[in-house]
C-alpha cells in the first residue's frame, strides 16, 4: 500500500559570507585525455564515425580531410569536426576505487563519462540457440560482464521493459547495478499463460505479440529520446535480446513480419520502429544489441532485426557467437575513440523523408562503421499556451543531472524511533563564481527536493528558498550548503534536488539513490556515514537537522592536513531480542589497498538507549595521511548479523 507523499514548505532567510573554510575546492577528478569540443548549431546532421584498424582497434589521429560525407549520393561539405578520444577503463590499484560509489553525488563531472545503457528484454520469450542451460543465467553474466567494462567515472543504467520497477537509473555505482541485473527473471508473463493453459487461445498469441514487440520498442524509444538532451556525445544503449521477426531492410516503404504463414503488415509496429530510429539518431544514440540465443544452426530473421537495429544507429550486433564478451569489450573499445561530424541539411523541403548517408576514409584497409541516414525533421509544432515548468521543475525534469549550477550531495537514513519510517538526512552544497568587484551579491536560490520509488511514484517533497549574501573574496568560487529531511518507508528511493541561482540566472539538478532499511526490525543496522568538518562551509538551516543527529554535516569529502574531520552513524538493533554485544571496527584503506588506519570498540547493550540505538563517533586521522584517495570503512558485527558503510575522501 502506498503512503502519502510528504509536502513540506519551508522558506529560509540565510545570510551567508564567504569564509576561508566556505571556500574548499570541489575534490578533483583523476586524471583525463583531454577531449575536443564539437561546435553544435541546429541546422547541422551530426553523425557519429567508428572507424577500424584490420583488428577492430579504433584508428585515432585522423582529421575532417580524411573523411568525406554522401547524403543520398551527394557529397556534402563537413562544417564541424571534433575527435573524442576517453581514456582507456584501467585496472586501478585498489579494487575500491571502482567498485566502491561515492557517497556524495555532483552534477559537474558528467563531462567525458561514457554514457550506457543496458536493456535487458523481459517482454519477449527467448529460446536457447547454440547455447545450453539457464537462459536467464547467460542474460544476468552478459550483464554483469557490461557493468565489468565500466570505468570508476562512466554512468550507466538498467532498464526492463515490463517490470521497470526493477531497473536502475542512471548511477556509477557498480553494486547497484549488479544488483538490478541480479533482478532479471524473464518473461514471466508468457510462463503464467502457458502455465494457465491459455497460450493458445484464438486470437491471444497475434495480440500478445504485438504489445510485447511494441514494448520493447517503446522502451527502447523513450529511453532514446530521455538522451537527448545530453551533450553531442555517442551514447551506448546495449540491448540484450533475441530480438523481433521484423525485417528492417523491407522497412521502407514496408515491413514485413513474420508471423507462421507468411508477412503481414504491422502498421503500428512499422510507426513504432519509425520512432525508434528517429529518437535514436537524433540522440547520438548507438545501439548494440546482444543475442544471448549464442551461435545459430539456422539463420532468423530476429537476429536480421538485431542487425539491422545496429546498422541504421551506428552500432554493431553481437550475434551468432558465443563467445560475448569479446564483443563486449569491442563496444567499450569503439565508445572510446570516435569522430563527430556536421554538415547543413541540404535540400529542406524533404520534411519528414529518410535521407540515407554514407561516410568514407581516404585511407585504404580501414572500416568505418557510422548511422546509415537520418529522417529529417518536422514542422516544428506551434508553442504551447501553457506556462513553462519553473527552471527548477525542469532541471529536476531531466533524465540526466544538469550541471549549470554545481551541486553536490549526499543522502543519509537514520531510524525515527516509535515510528516504521526512516529519515533521510540531505545535505546539498552549492557552488557559485565569486561575484567580482561588488561588495555584496544578493542571491536567491530555489531548492527543490524529491524522493520517487522505483515505480517513479514521488513519496517526498521539501522546497527550500534561501537569501543568501555573498562577498568577493581571492577564491574563484563560494560554496554554501542546504540541508534538508525527508521520512520515507523502508524502500530504495531516488532522491532529486534542484536549485535555481538568481545571480547565475541558471539551473541545475543532482541525483542521489539510498536504500532505508527498515531499522526497526532488523537484527542489525546502521544508519548513513555522515561527515562533519570543525570549520565547515557555511550551512543553513542550522536546527533543520539537529532532531535527527547531533553534529552538522557536510558533502566536503576532501580535506587538508590541518582539517578536524569526525565520522558520525548510529548502530541499530531491531525486533525483540536481548540486545547484544556489537563490534564496531573502523579502517581506512590507501589507493594502493593497504590499511594505514585500524580502530576496533566494543559496544555492550549498556550502549544503547531505549530505542535500541547507539550512537558511533571517529575522529579521522587526516594529519597522519600522505595526499591522496582513502577509503574509510565502518563495520558492525554481532555473533549472528552485519552492517558496513564506506566512504571516500581525499587528503590534499
Amino acid at each position: 500500500m502506498r503512503t502519502s507523499s510528504v509536502v513540506v514548505g519551508l522558506v529560509v532567510a540565510v545570510v551567508l559570507v564567504a569564509t576561508p573554510a566556505a571556500q574548499q575546492t570541489p575534490q578533483p577528478a583523476p586524471p583525463q585525455k583531454p577531449v575536443a569540443r564539437f561546435e553544435t548549431r541546429v541546422d547541422l546532421v551530426t553523425v557519429d564515425v567508428s572507424v577500424l584498424d584490420g583488428d577492430r582497434r579504433p584508428v585515432r589521429g585522423l582529421t575532417a580531410a580524411d573523411f568525406t560525407i554522401l547524403e543520398n549520393g551527394k557529397p556534402q561539405e563537413i562544417q564541424a569536426f571534433s575527435a573524442v578520444d576517453l581514456p582507456d577503463v584501467e585496472v586501478a590499484s585498489a579494487p575500491w576505487i571502482r567498485d566502491v560509489a561515492p557517497d556524495v553525488t555532483r552534477n559537474d563531472d558528467l563531462a567525458d563519462r561514457r554514457i550506457v545503457a543496458i536493456v535487458l528484454d523481459d517482454a519477449l520469450p527467448m529460446s536457447v540457440g547454440g547455447l545450453t542451460g539457464n537462459l536467464i543465467t547467460y542474460v544476468k553474466k552478459m550483464a554483469s560482464e557490461v557493468v565489468n567494462q565500466l570505468g570508476p567515472r562512466d554512468l550507466a543504467a538498467v532498464i526492463f521493459p515490463l517490470q521497470k520497477s526493477n531497473g536502475q537509473d542512471f548511477t556509477s555505482d557498480r553494486a547497484r547495478l549488479l544488483k538490478a541485473i541480479n533482478r532479471y527473471t524473464g518473461n514471466l508473463a508468457d510462463r503464467a499463460m502457458e502455465h494457465l493453459g491459455i497460450m493458445d487461445a484464438p486470437g491471444i498469441i497475434a495480440t500478445r505479440r504485438e504489445f510485447l514487440y511494441r514494448s520493447l520498442l517503446s522502451t527502447v524509444r523513450m529511453l532514446t529520446e530521455n538522451l537527448t538532451e545530453l551533450p553531442q556525445r555517442r551514447k551506448a544503449l546495449i540491448l540484450v535480446s533475441e530480438g523481433i521477426p521484423l525485417d528492417i531492410e523491407e522497412m521502407f516503404p514496408q515491413i514485413a513480419l513474420s508471423s507462421g504463414s507468411g508477412a503481414v503488415s504491422q502498421p503500428a509496429l512499422v510507426s513504432e520502429l519509425h520512432d525508434t530510429f528517429v529518437a535514436a539518431q537524433r540522440a547520438n544514440v548507438s545501439i548494440y544489441p546482444i543475442d544471448p540465443g549464442g551461435l545459430r544452426v539456422t539463420q532468423s530473421i530476429t537476429v536480421d532485426f538485431l542487425k539491422g537495429l545496429a546498422t541504421a544507429t551506428g552500432g554493431y550486433a553481437v550475434v551468432d557467437t558465443n563467445d560475448t564478451a569479446t564483443g563486449i569489450r569491442q563496444i567499450f573499445r569503439e565508445n572510446s575513440s570516435y569522430y563527430l561530424l556536421g554538415y547543413a541539411a541540404p535540400d529542406p523541403k524533404m520534411e519528414g523523408r529518410f535521407r540515407k548517408i554514407q561516410v568514407k576514409v581516404n585511407k585504404p584497409g580501414l572500416t568505418v562503421r557510422a548511422r546509415t541516414g537520418y529522417f529529417e525533421r518536422g514542422r516544428p509544432k506551434p508553442p504551447s499556451k501553457k506556462a513553462p515548468p519553473a527552471p527548477v521543475w525542469k532541471a529536476l525534469g531531466s533524465p540526466m543531472p544538469k550541471g549549470d549550477v554545481v551541486m553536490h550531495a549526499t543522502a543519509a537514513p537514520f531510524a525515527v524511533p516509535g515510528r516504521s519510517q526512516g529519515a533521510v538526512a540531505i545535505v546539498v552544497a552549492l557552488h557559485q563564481p565569486a561575484p567580482p568587484g561588488a561588495d555584496r551579491v544578493v542571491e536567491d536560490a530555489d531548492l527543490l527536493v524529491n524522493a520517487y520509488d522505483p515505480k517513479g511514484d514521488r513519496r517526498g517533497i521539501e522546497r527550500l528558498s534561501a537569501r543568501v549574501i555573498l562577498k568577493p573574496e581571492r577564491a574563484a568560487e563560494v560554496r554554501y550548503e542546504l540541508f534538508s529531511r525527508l521520512d520515507l518507508p523502508p524502500g530504495r528511493y531516488q532522491i532529486r534536488l534542484a536549485a535555481s541561482s538568481s545571480m547565475q540566472g541558471k539551473s541545475g539538478s543532482v541525483f542521489v539513490d539510498v536504500d532505508v532499511p527498515d531499522f526497526s526490525k532488523a537484527a542489525l543496522s546502521m544508519s548513513g556515514a555522515l561527515l562533519s568538518a570543525a570549520a565547515g562551509p557555511t550551512s543553513a538551516p542550522k536546527d533543520k537537522l539537529a532532531s535527527l543527529v547531533p553534529v552538522v554535516p557536510t558533502t566536503r569529502r576532501e580535506f587538508s592536513g590541518g582539517d578536524r574531520i569526525e565520522a558520525f552513524a548510529r548502530i541499530y538493533q531491531g525486533g525483540r531480542k536481548a540486545l547484544a554485544t556489537v563490534t564496531v571496527s573502523s579502517r581506512i584503506v590507501d589507493g594502493l589497498g593497504a590499511t594505514v588506519f585500524d580502530t576496533t570498540e566494543t559496544f555492550g547493550p549498556d550502549r544503547f538507549a531505549t530505542d535500541r540505538a547507539a550512537e558511533y563517533r571517529l575522529d579521522l586521522p587526516i594529519e597522519r595521511l600522505a595526499p591522496g584517495m582513502y577509503l574509510l570503512v565502518v563495520d558492525a558485527k554481532t555473533r549472528t548479523a552485519s552492517s558496513r558503510r564506506d566512504v571516500r575522501f581525499m587528503v590534499r
